[in-house]
């Protein structure tokens, strides 16, 4: 045991006594140190004693607990019957994809030499101590190890870079055949819009039945909506398929100045036809939305945010879901045929872009060539909004590092946020100068003031926007002061930062976006829409000369909205492993120095990812990253487990399917809480005590619905909360398909009632539809007398006149 500030002695006697006791029986002895600079005294001095303590050494823990009376000490388990471990396993490594590739005896050297490990690398080097050949390279080890660490995090950032491709697709050969009703929405004032034309014209030209509805984009509530559209149909059979061009409305909400008002209705319109329960397909159609090409315009960035918010409802409403539709700027005559063609039933793409050709969107590996770099460096005022949080802490270290003259941080409680007197000193020491100021960057004017009073000496040269909030509420429970609320600080602070610096001479516009933004997420519409607007809105910029890059990140590892260890966890199981700190940094500096547009940084385990992304609905996106499938006979197929899951429960009694069904949640419960057995799952207990949260109950539906066919709601574990309930629930769904049964029946009434108003229809419509349910209802009531009228109808048939006179003389006192 070394006592002192430092360890100065303890690695060479660690060094010595290990040479001793190599190739003999005995135990390499403990050695240790009390103290070390790299870690907080009282941190370092517990670490010694419990090595100490595990060594076997007696350690008089009573001075550590001061508290009277001490704290009472138990003995460890035993474990004698309960064979299930507590212990905390060492976190496995992930190994490099180049190592896993390259000879082990290699490997090996270039660990021995990274690690400056002399009695390694004499070892696999096979060479005598003191030889000539080692002093030789000894000189040259420090040089050797710094190129290996940075040739390691090249390849790991290389390995993190991805962007958004667009693979031409085949035209088709035969013209579109559309059947059955669609409804082609329409925002008020625009239906003269020469994209309302083509849509209308890809319909009518290809066998559709359109019925034209024009929504007022300026008060969107899901309700009205229910009404607007049931009112529509009427009594006829359910549309096949919705188009809406209500993105195409971009004027801003009057009482929620973030939010686009086409974005807002298209958001009641997936809640409202959520609550309808039609099976259409719900395609969205924007105009210059999305760029391509680099060349490519694009005009209209707030549309982008639909295709944000339509990859997360994709997730969360697959079967409700049909795609996107971007379309140029100035349209042509084969523009309604291509319409056509990709709402045809069965056609795979889901994003798609209609320029001279048809393009999907895919998601690629994006690997920098080095020898297109110009190394980025800062200079005058670097703004960082978020400056105070998790992430803005870490820019601002970076920035100082890297000799940023004058640091200006705000957020929106400024000097006041935890934390900030610290890392102004931190700052401070590392040469820079910074300021700190709590505004709210979303407020133009205070925005505006912000920046005029950066000083002259310090001129603004680059703008990070880091700043936002975090969103886990599902599509159907979100509303327009939520959205408002998550939009603001993202998207409508862009705009501002956009307009009120277009005039500076900037060297870099980053904007901190997300991978919800470039894949989806689910619970997060509102998040998804405002990054895709950064997204966009980096586009738009560059078309204007304007420097401009957006990074949509994966989840930092200790930073930001994901460090939260629920959420580290969600995605962990998901294959989205977080991202170091240091090296996201140094991806940004990677990006800035390639002078990136867009680029996603997301470190994906893409064995696990794709699984539970196409749980319930295929991905073109992702087409270009997809693992090759095993063979057949290795491959589970959800088909196969719905069909066996059926055909167990076809063959039980009502006791035996919903154990079997109990089983079934239990297995799935304990799967995804990492729980050894369903044991651990009692059938009573509420799945929020057994570790359940909005994130796992996500998956836990998918899961489901991958295995039963029937789609579930997010809501699915809050509304039958325990597994004892659910079962029920689900054998009423999988089982009772009778539809005589009295609760299907009953289901379907609640159903109709629910989205039907008599004030949506006119007046004939009232009658006609009146008329129907007394025809119905005089139906059910005389069923019970179905025996007697047709006894009666008997006697009818074969009474004499004399017999029909007395009749009707005895009830109707008529002779």
């Amino acid at each position: 045991l070394e006592l002192g500030p430092d360890p100065v002695l303890a690695t060479a006697t660690q060094h010595t006594l290990s040479h001793i006791t190599t190739g003999t029986d005995r135990p390499n002895p403990l050695v240790t140190a009390t103290l070390t600079r790299k870690q907080p005294e009282t941190h370092a001095f517990a670490t010694a004693l419990a090595r100490l303590h595990t060594a076997g050494t007696d350690v008089d823990w009573a001075p550590w607990y001061p508290a009277s009376p001490a704290p009472r000490t138990v003995e460890l388990p035993t474990y004698a019957f309960q064979h299930q471990r507590f212990w905390l396993a060492p976190p496995t490594t992930r190994p490099d994809s180049h190592d896993a590739q390259r000879d082990p005896a290699e490997a090996q050297l270039w660990g021995a030499i990274e690690a400056q490990d002399v009695d390694a690398l004499t070892s696999t080097l096979h060479l005598e101590k003191n030889s000539p050949d080692l002093d030789a390279l000894l000189p040259a080890l420090p040089l050797l190890s710094a190129w290996r660490r940075r040739h390691r995090e090249h390849s790991t950032i290389d390995s993190w870079r991805y962007r958004i491709a667009w693979d031409r697709l085949p035209e088709a050969v035969a013209t579109p055949a559309l059947t059955g009703t669609w409804l082609l929405l329409v925002p008020s004032g625009l239906a003269e819009h020469p994209v309302v034309q083509a849509a209308a014209q890809a319909l009518d030209a290809h066998g559709a039945e359109r019925e034209t509805l024009t929504v007022d984009t300026a008060a969107p509530h899901s309700e009205a909506l229910v009404q607007q559209l049931a009112g529509a149909v009427g009594v006829r059979t359910a549309p096949v398929g919705v188009l809406s061009l209500l993105a195409l409305e971009e004027s801003h909400h009057p009482d929620h100045p973030a939010v686009p008002t086409g974005l807002a209705a298209t958001m009641a319109l997936v809640q409202a036809l959520d609550d309808l329960g039609w099976p259409a397909a719900l395609w969205c159609l924007t105009q210059g939305a999305v760029a391509v090409v680099p060349a490519d315009a694009l005009p209209h960035p707030h549309q982008a945010q639909i295709w944000g918010f339509g990859r997360v409802a994709a997730l969360e409403h697959p079967q409700l879901w049909g795609g996107l539709i971007d379309l140029p700027d100035t349209l042509d005559a084969r523009t309604p045929g291509r319409i056509a063609g990709l709402l045809t039933p069965g056609q795979p793409e889901d994003q798609v872009a209609i320029r001279s050709v048809v393009l999907g969107r895919r998601l690629e590996h994006a690997p920098a060539t080095d020898a297109l770099a110009v190394p980025w460096q800062p200079t005058g005022t670097t703004l960082i909004t978020g400056g105070t949080g998790g992430l803005g802490a870490h820019l601002a270290r970076w920035l100082a590092r890297n000799g940023a003259p004058h640091l200006h941080l705000t957020s929106r409680t400024g000097p006041n946020a935890p934390g900030a007197t610290e890392l102004t000193q931190e700052l401070t020491d590392l040469g820079t100068t910074v300021t700190i100021t709590a505004c709210d960057v979303s407020d133009r004017t205070a925005l505006h003031h912000l920046i005029r009073a950066i000083p002259a000496e310090h001129p603004l040269t680059t703008v990070i926007h880091a700043a936002g909030i975090a969103e886990n509420t599902s599509l159907g429970e979100i509303d327009l002061p939520h959205i408002n609320e998550v939009l603001q600080p993202k998207a409508l602070a862009a705009t501002h930062l956009h307009e009120l610096t277009k005039d500076h001479d900037l060297s870099a516009f980053v904007l901190f976006s997300s991978g919800a933004a470039s894949w989806g997420g689910s619970r997060q519409a509102a998040y998804a829409a405002a990054n895709t607007y950064l997204d966009a809105l980096a586009e738009h910029r560059r078309l204007q000369g304007l420097p401009a890059t957006s990074i949509a990140w994966a989840p930092w590892g200790d930073a930001g909205m994901a460090s939260d260890e629920a959420v580290i966890d969600y995605y962990n199981r998901r294959g989205m492993n977080p991202l170091d700190p240091d090296l996201a940094v140094a991806s940004l500096q990677h990006a800035l120095d390639h002078d990136d547009i867009t680029v996603t940084v997301a470190d994906i385990d893409w064995q696990k990812f794709p699984a539970s992304f196409t749980a319930r609905r295929p991905s073109p996106l992702l087409t270009r990253l997809m693992p090759t499938p095993p063979s057949d006979a290795d491959t589970p197929d959800s088909t196969a487990a719905i069909s066996s899951l059926q055909q167990q429960l076809a063959g039980s009694t009502p006791a035996q399917q919903h154990q079997l069904l109990l089983h079934h949640l239990q297995t799935h419960a304990a799967a995804i809480l990492g729980y050894p057995s369903t044991h651990s799952i009692p059938p009573a207990q509420p799945f929020q005590e057994l570790g359940f949260d909005s994130l796992t109950a996500v998956e836990f539906g998918n899961r489901l619905t991958a295995t039963t066919g029937i789609d579930l709601p997010p809501t699915l574990i809050f509304d039958h909360p325990t597994t004892n309930q659910l079962a029920d629930f689900l054998r009423g769904r999988l089982v009772d398909t009778d539809v005589t049964s009295e609760g299907r029946l009953l289901s379907d009434l609640d159903t109709w009632d629910a989205v039907s108003e008599p004030s949506a229809v006119d007046e004939a419509a009232r009658r006609r539809i009146t008329g129907r349910l007394r025809l119905l209802l005089a139906k059910w009531s005389d069923t019970e007398h179905e025996t007697d009228r047709s006894t009666a109808h008997s006697e009818l048939e074969t009474a004499t006149a004399e017999d029909i006179f007395d009749l009707i003389s005895d009830e109707f006192g008529k002779s």
